[in-house]
Order: structure tokens, then C-alpha cells, then sequence
């Protein structure tokens, strides 16, 4: 911490790299850990003493850099981080673009004007609505040449203006210019969230769009951007190599919001390529490695074959978290609701599903980064399962390394590792499956058979189905036809599943479908959906496939930020209540923006419309006094504030507490609602202690606290838990502190 005069009172920027958060004058404020240098954050200085509290981060030295400059108008345009797309020379250009505007005053801005100009590009003019007091947002543009880019240049100059009021600024920024034959980036709009996000593509050699090719999805380590990642790799005249973000070089591990944009990255990529889908390949590095695993234990069906390389495990394993406040003072009755959130995040416990998909681990020997302790690891458990597997621990080599000055590094790209993806074919329509699910919102489904609904919640669901009257013909991977055949299935704590039957491996006629020793029969006559559900000790053909909380809709809280959102501060209450609401959304704008390189928009309470209440999750900050939405739908929800007391069915929790609490929209069932509550003013400022916008979160359908948890982390929380698949209360499923 220190002291320091101004002359003045006046707004600045403040400058905090390598800081996780600051503290200026009472106000907490957003640092930039990961030391990316773009982030610019808006203070007021008082006259005379000002002081500042900055909290360091990491592993390091504890070197950082805490500077306040000067403001230089009422908006800024970040140019320092723009996503941008490569043209590619020769063709017309339709790409999107975002950039980052910040808004300096304590005024709420309208009516932003965005313009942007350059040689062949059509001069367009957006309009941004809104941006709230000392907030940024990253807005979408779309940017489009007049004609083909004809250009020798490797690049072209665009200049955007803002223009507020009687105010403007301007930037310029480059575009790159490319071959298609050479590695470039192509932008898109992410569902997600609607911002604009990019990934690389190094196309095959000698690429011809009328041939078909196969795909490696490429996921980069942490730190590293997805444009430089596809320069690992040489260029192979049978397949695309694509890297994905993972949102940003840290993002999220390849979780969560990572593995959705690795989903999105890889439909964009089949939409605008010929690709072959049975020889779509995944590998990566580092965290990348651990993020090859996770993807392909959750979605093992997508891929011929995978090849992480220096994978880590889980968190942990990788940075022990035994020393953590929370392990060392939460009750073991509570903080299993946290880790049963985090469980679909191990891939080790779900290597199982990695039946049908060969693997190909890479790990350097002398590696101290990602220890081969890591690797082997997964040798031990695939071992365990009898699956086959090839391991390469390549002696004396490091985290990062090459064995030659050949072209390609061979820690991602060795010829061994290859020549094993080029091999391998998926097979669709496996014989066998194996799979297993903790949330069936994350993964539920395999080759032809999908888990609709677990019997308990958020435990582990295992099924194992195999065609048994399959007989797999010499050089050929299709079965042999009959009029009758058999489908075993055996299962573990699976409520509902469903069947997706096809020519391409059962021929009509009668199927006799055995489900834990019980016979079902059935004529097969064409390509259809089964489904099947529970009913006392047997199975029966399911008239409704799942419950109210099924895929889509099945929470935990980090489910209202997996697509459109908008942050909804209140404004009922007093200005300090209104003041703190906004606060609160203001920070999760900064956050969204910093780890997701994402677009959201702050919002008061009186403008939520019905086209909002439509198309959008709802991400409430205040209580039914201070939030008028809440006032509407409060005592429509499991939890809610009373006089003062956090309300569950049969149960009052009194104190100064802060809440979060997850729930469909009672305005609009098919979208969510997103409580940060406080019963009090002095809990006000306790809101988002426990963030949600990162990989380890682990926040589970409702999270009670007080200020306790600042000294002791999820030992302060009073209660916490999931609702049942009703989305109702239910204490078998929940933690209430005596």
C-alpha cells in the first residue's frame, strides 16, 4: 500500500500490471495479472491524501508496476487490444473486428458514433447505445473491403473515430495481409456472448476447396496466443491445423468457456472447410495438454484420435491447493458442493470414455513445468482399464522443446506424433461405448447413445452399451447384417437415456434390448431416437425424456454466463445501494472483458424490456428492495431475502449475508436468472467475493456467506448447495451451517 497527494480532485487511468486487484480510496478495482498492458482503468483522485492497496499475484518475484496517468478525454479506444482478422490477398473482405472503448466520466455515455475508414474499405458508421460510468466494453464491428484486396503491401491501415457529443478520437490500427496458402486468422461472432472472437488456420499445402481434408484442432498452452500457436507446425498437404483461443492466452484452461469456444472454433471451421469428420484430430501443449484431455474425455466422439502433449491432470494435482483457506477451514459436508462442480474438470475420472479413441501422450523427460509424473499418471489409469495407448517420454527434454532445426517443433509436432494422428480413422458407429457423465449439461453424449437425466444429481452416471449381434468383417469396419439383434446395456445411476439407431449399423428388423438383465423388444424400421427412463427397479420407454433441470437448462451459477447476457444493476434503493449495484456490475464487465475477451452490457433495472427478458440471461445485482426486477420474481425463487434474512424452504439464515443464487427466469423459463444479493448494506460490498468467471470456481446452484469468508474462504459460507431436477429446495442436496 502507500500514500499519495493530488492537487486536485480529478480523474485518471491507472496502470496495475502483475496486480490481481487495487484498492484506490475505499474502491476495489480490477488489476492485470497476466500483465497483458492494455488494461486501462478510470479512478477519481481526491484533493490531498489518496491511498492505494494493491493486492500482487502469482508465483513470482513480486515485481509489478502501479502508474496513474493523465485521462485524455471522456472515451478512449484501446487499440493495444483489438482483435483483428487477416485479409486474404486477392479476395473481397467481410470480417469482423473488436475493439475496446472506455468510458472515463462519471457520466453514463449515449449514442457513441464508431467510424472506420481505410484505402478499399467501405467507410461504415456504427452506433454503440450505451456505456456506463468508468466502465469499457468491446465492441463488435464489421469491417468490408469496396473490392478485392489487390494490395502488395503485407498490410493495410484502418483508422477508426469515436464520436461523442462535440468530442472525437481516433485511432489506427493494421490489418495483415495473407495468401491462403500461408497461415492467417479468421474472425466470428461467438453465440456465447456476441462479441467478436478469432482463431489461426494453417491450411493444407497445395490447397485445393474442392477437396475434402482432414482437421487438427491445435490448443495452445498458457500464455500463448492461437496465431502463434499454427507456427509450431509444418504444413501438412493432408490435413488443416486450427487453434482456437481459449478466449484469451490464459483464459480458461480449456474449460468452461475454453471448451465452448473450442466447439464453436471447430463448427466455424466445418462450415467454411471441406472437412472430413472421421479424421478430425486434437492435441496441445501444456495447459493445452490438460485441455486435449478434458475436451476429449468430455466429447470423445468428435475425434479419430488425440495427442496431448505435457498435459497436466487437474488443479489439484498441478498447483496443490491443500494451503488454500477454503481446504483448510470448510466443513467437508460443504466444501463437496464445490468439488462436485469442479469434478467434470478431471478428465482422470473419466477416462473411461476414451474407449473408441486411440491416444498418443508426448512428455519431456526433464520437463519441470508439467512433471512426467503428470503423463504418467494417465498411463497408470489407462493401464488400469486395459485401453491402449502409445507413451513417449522423451528423455532430457524440457517443457518446450525441438530435437532438430527441422521445420516444426517436435513437442507438438514430431513425426512420430503425426504419422500416429494420419493413421486413424473414427469410426461413428463403434460396437461398444463406454461413457461416463457427472453433469450431464457438459457432456451427456456419445456416438449413439446420450444420458438424458442422472438418478442423483451431479454424481457420476456410467452407462456401457454394446451391439452384441456385431461381427466386425476382415478389412472392414461395418457389421454384418441380421434380422435380429441384441443391445446390451448396463448402467450406474442413469435415470433416463436415449438410443440414436441408424442403417449404418442395425438392419430393420426385431432389436431385443437387455438394460441391466431386463428385456425390452422392439422392431427397428427406420433411423430413429429412443428413449428410455427409469421407473422403480427396470426401464421403460420414456414419454418425457428428462426433468425440468436437463441440458440446457441445468445450471450450476457459472451456466448464466455460457450464453447472451446482460449485467442488471438495481436502482430502487438508496444512491449508496445504487452505487454499490453498479459497482459490482461494473467489475464483472471489467472481468468478462480482461479473462474472456468478451462483449456485455450494463444495464439499470428500469430498462429491462421484454425483448431482454427474451433473448437474454439476467445477472441481478441488489435484492427485492434495491432491484425492481427482483421485486417482481423474488418470492418465485427457492432462496430470497426477507426483512432482512435469507429465506429456503423451512429455514432462515440470518446475519449480514450475500447470496448468489442461479434459476430460470420466472419471466421466461427457457432463459436463467442470476442473483447477487445482500440482506444488508454493510454486506454490500461483499458481493462477488467469490468470483465465478474462472476455471477453479466450482459454484454450485446457491452460495451463502458473510464476512467471515474473507478470512477463512468457503469456511464462511452458511450454506450452499443445488436445487433438485424440479429446480426446487431440497436439503438432502444442500449445506445449511447449524
Amino acid at each position: 500500500y502507500g500514500d499519495f497527494s493530488s492537487d486536485s480532485a480529478r480523474r485518471a487511468l491507472v496502470i496495475a500490471q502483475d496486480v490481481s486487484s487495487f484498492i484506490l480510496n475505499g474502491v476495489n478495482s480490477p488489476g492485470d495479472p497476466y500483465s497483458n498492458g492494455f488494461l486501462r482503468v478510470p479512478v477519481v483522485l481526491k484533493q490531498g491524501k489518496n491511498r492505494a492497496i494493491v493486492k500482487l499475484s502469482g508465483f513470482g518475484d513480486h515485481e509489478f508496476i502501479f502508474k496513474l496517468i493523465p485521462v485524455p478525454g471522456p472515451l478512449m479506444l484501446l487499440t493495444k487490444d483489438i482483435t483483428t482478422p487477416d485479409f486474404l490477398r486477392g479476395e473481397p473482405a467481410c470480417a469482423w473486428a473488436g475493439i475496446p472503448i472506455v468510458n472515463t466520466t462519471k457520466q453514463r455515455l449515449f449514442d457513441i458514433q464508431l467510424k472506420i475508414e481505410g484505402v478499399n474499405i467501405k467507410t461504415g458508421i456504427q452506433m454503440v447505445a450505451n456505456i456506463m460510468p468508468f466502465s469499457a466494453v468491446k465492441i463488435p464491428l464489421s469491417i468490408e473491403s469496396e473490392a478485392k484486396i489487390e494490395t502488395e503491401e503485407d498490410s493495410i491501415l484502418i483508422t477508426i473515430t469515436a464520436f461523442f457529443d462535440t468530442f472525437s478520437t481516433q485511432e489506427d490500427f493494421w490489418i495483415k495481409v495473407k495468401h491462403r496458402d500461408e497461415a492467417y486468422v479468421k474472425t466470428f461472432i461467438s453465440s456465447i456472448d456476441n462479441s467478436c472472437q478469432y482463431y489461426a488456420i494453417l491450411p493444407p499445402g497445395n490447397y485445393n476447396e474442392d477437396s475434402s481434408y482432414a482437421l487438427i484442432m491445435t490448443c495452445h498452452g498458457a500464455g500463448v496466443e492461437a496465431r502463434g500457436q499454427v507456427k509450431a507446425y509444418t504444413q501438412k498437404d493432408w490435413a488443416f491445423v486450427v487453434a482456437p483461443t481459449n478466449r484469451r492466452r490464459f483464459g480458461f484452461d480449456w474449460q468452461d468457456w475454453g471448451r465452448l469456444d473450442f466447439l464453436e472454433v471447430l463448427e466455424d471451421v466445418k462450415k467454411n472447410f471441406k472437412i472430413d469428420t472421421n479424421r478430425i484430430y486434437l492435441t496441445g501443449h501444456s495447459m493445452d495438454g490438460h485441455g486435449a484431455w478434458h475436451i476429449g474425455t468430455t466429447h470423445p466422439d468428435i475425434f479419430a484420435a488425440m495427442a496431448p502433449s505435457a498435459g497436466w491432470t487437474s488443479f489439484q494435482l498441478y498447483v496443490p491447493w491443500f494451503l488454500q483457506k477454503s481446504e483448510l477451514f470448510a466443513h467437508p459436508d460443504l466444501i463437496k458442493y464445490r468439488d462436485m462442480v469442479l469434478r467434470e474438470d478431471n478428465p482422470l475420472l473419466f477416462l473411461e470414455n476414451a474407449y473408441n479413441l486411440p491416444i498418443y501422450l508426448l512428455q519431456g523427460g526433464a520437463d519441470d513445468n508439467v512433471p512426467p509424473i503428470q503423463a504418467r499418471m494417465f498411463c497408470k489409469y489407462l493401464t488400469n482399464l486395459g485401453y491402449d495407448y502409445i507413451y513417449n517420454e522423451v528423455e532430457g527434454k524440457g517443457h518446450w522443446w525441438n530435437i532438430d532445426s527441422t521445420p516444426g517443433t517436435d513437442c507438438v509436432d514430431s513425426k512420430e506424433l503425426m504419422d500416429f494422428l494420419k493413421s486413424k480413422v473414427r469410426n461413428p458407429y463403434p460396437g461398444k461405448i463406454v461413457f461416463k457423465t457427472s453433469n450431464v449439461d457438459c457432456s451427456n453424449k456419445a456416438y449413439w447413445v446420450r444420458i438424458d437425466e442422472l438418478d442423483n444429481i451431479y454424481y457420476d452416471g456410467l452407462i456401457e452399451i454394446e451391439h452384441a449381434g456385431q461381427k466386425i468383417l476382415e478389412n472392414d469396419s461395418l457389421w454384418e447384417r441380421t434380422d435380429t439383434c441384441e443391445i446390451i446395456v448396463n448402467e450406474t445411476n442413469v435415470n433416463t437415456f436415449s438410443l440414436f439407431l441408424d442403417d449404418n449399423f442395425i438392419s430393420p428388423g426385431i432389436v431385443n434390448l437387455i438394460i441391466n438383465g431386463q428385456r425390452i423388444t422392439f422392431e427397428y424400421r427406420e433411423p430413429c431416437e429412443l428413449s428410455f427412463k427409469r421407473d422403480g427397479d427396470g426401464f421403460f420407454w420414456a414419454t418425457r425424456a428428462h426433468s425440468e433441470k436437463s441440458a440446457g437448462r441445468y445450471g450450476p451459477i457459472k451456466k448464466a454466463y455460457f450464453e447472451p447476457f446482460v449485467l442488471v444493476y438495481g436502482t430502487t434503493g438508496d444512491s449508496v445501494s445504487t452505487e454499490n449495484n453498479l459497482h459490482q456490475a461494473r467489475l464483472q464487465s471489467y472481468t468478462w472483458w480482461y479473462r474472456a475477451n468478451g462483449f456485455v452490457e450494463i444495464l439499470p433495472d428500469t430498462e429491462i424490456t421484454k425483448k431482454i427478458i427474451k433473448n437474454y440471461n439476467l445477472v441481478l445485482f441488489g435484492n427485492s428492495v434495491t432491484n425492481s426486477i427482483l421485486k417482481w420474481i423474488s418470492y418465485k425463487l427457492p432462496l430470497h431475502i426477507e426483512e432482512g434474512r435469507v429465506i429456503a424452504t423451512g429455514d432462515t439464515i440470518r446475519g449480514d449475508l450475500c447470496f448468489v443464487e442461479i434459476f430460470p427466469n420466472p419471466l421466461n423459463p427457457e432463459k436463467f436468472v442470476l442473483l447477487y444479493s445482500a440482506t444488508s448494506k454493510r454486506a454490500e460490498k461483499l458481493i462477488g467475493l467469490f468470483p465465478t468467471l474462472y476455471a477453479g470456481a466450482g459454484l454450485p446452484d446457491f452460495l451463502i456467506y458473510d464476512k467471515s469468508a474473507l478470512k477463512y474462504g468457503w469456511g464462511g459460507v452458511k450454506a450452499a448447495g443445488f436445487f433438485d431436477k424440479d429446480w426446487k429446495f431440497d436439503k438432502k442436496l444442500s449445506y445449511i451451517e447449524n
